[in-house]
């Protein structure tokens, strides 16, 4: 595949969003690798997405704020927690999105539900984050098996451009799908919704990562990672589904809060 855009960015999952939540201190570390290596650890049901011929992984920590089920709200557990994940990014006909090779968080409650509701390789972590002016501190350490650990810094530089469909920074980022497999390996989706990323350029001032390396994947002769940061976005999750080709129709009317979280 070329680099053609993720899902319409003005499109909505039609009924009501299972959860709300902002992300605030993102950090896009991502690597360009060999497709075939990428093909190897990706479900079979789930196609690898490229662009300009390539692969690529993505190294994103952050904190998640606020997050509420529209059924049971504010689960006091589960409100506030950090969160790390390994990405790339596949396609399930013409449904693109994302593919987890591991997410780590501080929430025992999250990763509980997220094994068990969302087929995601949650892993049990703690995970220390701070920030002063525009320089942000992350650190990871696995309690779970394979044991893996992060120490990063990195600093939010000057807002970017709106990235547009055909742009590398727009299919690293604009994906409003996750994708996985069922213990069957049969494809499902979980669709969001939020506005488009107020994305920033971003520095590496310190990496120290095994958080990839632990998911079969080698970045050692990639050299320096590309670098977004984002301050917050404002989140819509919708449950999992199966994996369907047709294009969701836009929600008449509908809007999304990007207020800042309390």
């Amino acid at each position: 595949m070329s680099g053609s855009s993720s899902t319409a960015v003005a499109r909505q999952p039609a009924g009501r969003p299972s959860m709300r939540m902002t992300w605030r201190n993102l950090a896009f570390f991502h690597w360009p690798v060999d497709l075939q290596c990428i093909r190897a650890l990706v479900p079979p049901a789930l196609d690898v997405d490229t662009f300009d011929g390539r692969a690529w992984i993505g190294l994103v920590p952050f904190t998640m704020r606020d997050v509420g089920h529209t059924i049971w709200p504010w689960i006091p557990t589960m409100r506030h927690f950090h969160e790390c994940n390994v990405r790339t990014y596949v396609s399930c006909g013409s449904v693109r999105g994302v593919y987890f090779f591991s997410l780590d968080a501080t929430s025992r409650l999250a990763v509980w539900g997220a094994r068990t509701f969302w087929h995601l390789n949650y892993k049990r972590s703690a995970i220390e984050i701070s920030r002063r002016d525009d320089e942000v501190r992350y650190a990871v350490d696995r309690m779970d098996q394979p044991r893996a650990a992060l120490r990063c810094v990195w600093r939010a530089g000057r807002p970017m451009p709106r990235s547009q469909p055909g742009e590398l920074a727009h299919f690293l980022t604009e994906r409003y799908s996750l994708l996985t497999v069922n213990r069957a390996g049969r494809p499902l989706q979980g669709r969001i919704h939020h506005h488009p990323w107020p994305l920033r350029q971003g520095e590496v001032i310190d990496l120290n990562d095994s958080l990839v390396s632990a998911a079969g994947i080698n970045v050692a002769s990639a050299g320096p990672p590309l670098v977004y940061h984002a301050d917050e976005i404002r989140i819509e999750a919708w449950g999992l589904q199966p994996c369907s080709t047709s294009e969701l129709t836009p929600r008449a009317g509908a809007t999304l809060s990007n207020r800042p979280a309390d």
